[in-house]
């Protein structure tokens, strides 16, 4: 058994709301969080996150199943323009929540590369599938 090693997390409540938009970093990890509702994706398209590379998840309640959520997992060079499209899309009626992992500002040299992104997907992918009240909301699944 390994020792587990205390990480700080950062939380920042962007309107001040816990129920809206929240940035969240974890002290010495090169990523950045954003997540929110759906309901508010005109201010979290607003944000300069969602103009970078990072992985997406799109969650929500599955409709043929209250007791289960629905996942999707997705990666994009420009988060934001990905999730204007699935917006639009009428088979994501179950999405409520999103969250947006990318790479901080402060750190434009080391950003996320399609490739290893895909890695990433991958990873998140196949730990939801694992998971028995976890549904896939795409047939896209690690090879």
């Amino acid at each position: 058994m390994t020792d587990a090693i205390g990480r700080s997390v950062r939380l920042f409540l962007v309107d001040g709301k816990s129920t809206g938009l929240i940035t969240a970093e974890i002290m010495n990890w090169t990523g950045h969080v954003l997540t929110g509702p759906r309901t508010e994706l005109p201010k979290f398209l607003a944000r300069p996150e969602v103009a970078r590379t990072g992985v997406y998840l799109l969650h929500g309640r599955d409709p043929d199943d209250p007791d289960r959520t629905m996942l999707y997992i997705g990666e994009s060079d420009q988060v934001g323009t990905r999730l204007k499209q699935h917006n639009q899309e009428d088979k994501k009626t179950y999405w409520e929540r999103t969250c947006v992992i990318t790479r901080p500002s402060k750190r434009p040299h080391r950003r996320l590369s399609p490739a290893p992104n895909q890695h990433r997907t991958g990873n998140p992918t196949s730990f939801a599938l694992q998971s028995k009240s976890q549904a896939l909301g795409h047939g896209d699944t690690p090879g």
